[in-house]
């Protein structure tokens, strides 16, 4: 429990006095005259989003460690995010004047920063206890639960509690309906 608090509380640290760790929410923070400044805040979201993308690599490679074998699960997890994260930081790097193709290199460098994560993760964690293994995933699933409920909290303030509710609900279902697909395949 203490692993998984001290995830969601680096990730609330970081997103209310550093910058917005997740760039849809962060986008959806920004008032009109802030807009304007989008090409200040694209460096910053790249950085944060780097390092983001590092952990999720770091995670998968805890996962195999754990498990000895890579979690489907953990896999699909980081794997379905990357899509709305990458979309996120092309309109917010299209919204800073980034030419397209600037634009899409951008975007699969910082993305692909998960393939460092992974390899740092599969250099530095073999041999570690599970132990400290499943801490690391504790950590890591905090951070993920931080930006769940940020995302819902954010999204009912501004539009209808049914709809955010509704679609929460259905997302979640979702994913697992498609977690147990996968552990049953």
């Amino acid at each position: 429990m203490l692993a998984f608090a001290s995830g969601y509380w680096v990730f609330s640290f970081i997103s209310e006095h550093v910058f917005h760790i997740c760039p849809a929410c962060a986008a959806s923070h920004f008032d009109e005259a802030t807009t304007h400044r989008f090409s200040e805040i694209a460096t910053a979201m790249v950085i944060a989003l780097g390092v983001h993308s590092t952990l999720d690599g770091v995670a998968l490679a805890a996962g195999h460690e754990a498990s000895g074998q890579l979690d489907a699960s953990l896999v699909l997890a980081v794997s379905v995010h990357k899509l709305p994260e990458g979309l996120a930081l092309g309109a917010l790097l299209l919204g800073a004047g980034f030419p397209m193709l600037k634009t899409v290199a951008w975007v699969a460098a910082v993305e692909s920063t998960t393939l460092l994560g992974g390899g740092l993760g599969s250099w530095l964690l073999p041999g570690v206890t599970p132990v400290w293994l499943n801490l690391v995933l504790a950590h890591v699933g905090g951070g993920f639960v931080f930006l769940a409920v940020h995302a819902v909290f954010g999204e009912l303030v501004k539009h209808d509690k049914k709809v955010v509710l509704v679609s929460f609900v259905c997302g979640s279902t979702l994913i697992a309906l498609l977690n147990l697909a996968v552990r049953i395949l």
